[in-house]
């Protein structure tokens, strides 16, 4: 099948892995993290990435013991096929509620800021439309996009939050600790469900040049992504203090707030194309591994043309929610559930890996 043939560079592969998992910078996820643990929001994504480190290293140590294998072919062979599929279907089952409150989510986006008077549906529709279109083209070429594109999401984050700060107060992160330490260490597992995605990309191993450029490339775009959310929440606090907590998508708010001067006041139209264009990328890679991970489940080798039916039911279903509230309610058990299930999952791997040897045969058969 032709895309069993294209292979992601390491270069292809940390773009995808950013642009997944570091939008959410520019969604609920400050405000969320806020409600917790007020100024101290931006410590979360280092406490959590520092928690979600171990599982994600053995998962890693696992997979190497099956490089030519991806993450669903891995958890056959050493569960078995009956808890596979269990396994596996709950995977299924998550992606697919993320999916479809994420797209809700960048879609109740667009009206409220962007086109106030269009309904929902005709916006939801015409997202997912370009997202399926993406996904159809196949992982290789969301790669390729993502490499261009990654120069000028880097670049308008950046000039963003340049601009903010001459408005930002780095007062208000203080006290350093926010409600108290106790508080904080609870709050820190809550966030490992911010890191979910990188146990989902380990579903693309096949399409890697190689397992080396996949575990560097996973480590480089982790370590990229803790950072970069981590300083993003801590600007959304310098600049919002104790609002933060009733804004519900603060880079939105941001970049509607700072000008260049007073010949230029709006520029957030400056922003959206490209912070468009990096949601289109960003779902086009789940429809794709979401599709993979169906296509394994029931055995369909031409998972591609899955695609738009599984898009349509993501659709039907993010339409269910009728506010935008509605849709943070939702999307609140899901970080506290996906997380430390994809967590757990590495784990039980990692132990039967070691209960049944593989990691000493392994090592016998580098030493022969």
């Amino acid at each position: 099948m032709k895309q069993q043939q294209e292979k992601l560079g390491i270069r292809e592969y940390v773009c995808i892995a950013f642009l997944m998992i570091g939008m959410k910078g520019t969604e609920d996820t400050p405000s969320m993290l806020f409600s917790h643990v007020q100024n101290a929001a931006w410590m979360i994504p280092l406490l959590s990435g520092g928690l979600f480190f171990i599982p994600l290293f053995l998962l890693l140590k696992t997979l190497s013991l099956f490089e030519d294998k991806n993450l669903f072919e891995v958890i056959q062979l050493l569960l078995g096929k009956y808890i596979a599929f269990f396994i596996s279907f709950i995977i299924f089952c998550l992606n697919t509620y993320a999916i479809s409150l994420d797209t809700r989510t960048y879609t109740n986006i667009i009206r409220a800021y962007y086109f106030t008077t269009t309904p929902i549906l005709v916006l939801y529709g015409i997202l997912m439309v370009v997202c399926v279109y993406a996904a159809k083209k196949g992982i290789q070429r969301i790669g390729s996009i993502s490499y261009i594109l990654i120069f000028y999401v880097a670049l308008s984050f950046f000039f963003a939050f340049w601009l903010s700060m001459k408005d930002s107060q780095f007062e208000s992160i203080f006290p350093i600790w926010g409600p108290g330490t106790l508080e904080l260490l609870k709050a820190g597992p809550l966030g490992i469900g911010l890191w979910g995605e990188f146990f989902i990309l380990a579903s693309l191993i096949s399409f890697m040049t190689s397992f080396k450029d996949f575990r560097n490339g996973t480590w480089i775009a982790f370590g990229c992504v803790v950072i970069q959310l981590s300083l993003a929440t801590m600007l959304f606090i310098a600049l919002f203090d104790k609002g933060l907590s009733v804004i519900g998508y603060p880079f939105h708010v941001a970049i509607r707030y700072i000008s260049i001067g007073e010949f230029l006041p709006n520029i957030e139209t400056l922003f959206f194309p490209i912070w468009l264009s990096a949601a289109f990328i960003r779902f086009a890679a789940f429809l794709f591994i979401n599709a993979l991970i169906f296509g394994h489940l029931f055995n369909i080798k031409e998972y591609q043309y899955l695609i738009p039916s599984l898009a349509t039911i993501y659709l039907l279903i993010g339409m269910i929610p009728e506010t935008p509230i509605d849709v943070a309610l939702l999307k609140e058990p899901l970080r506290y559930v996906a997380g430390p299930t994809f967590a757990a999952i590495s784990i039980i791997l990692w132990l039967s890996a070691w209960f049944k040897g593989e990691f000493k045969h392994a090592k016998n058969k580098k030493n022969m």
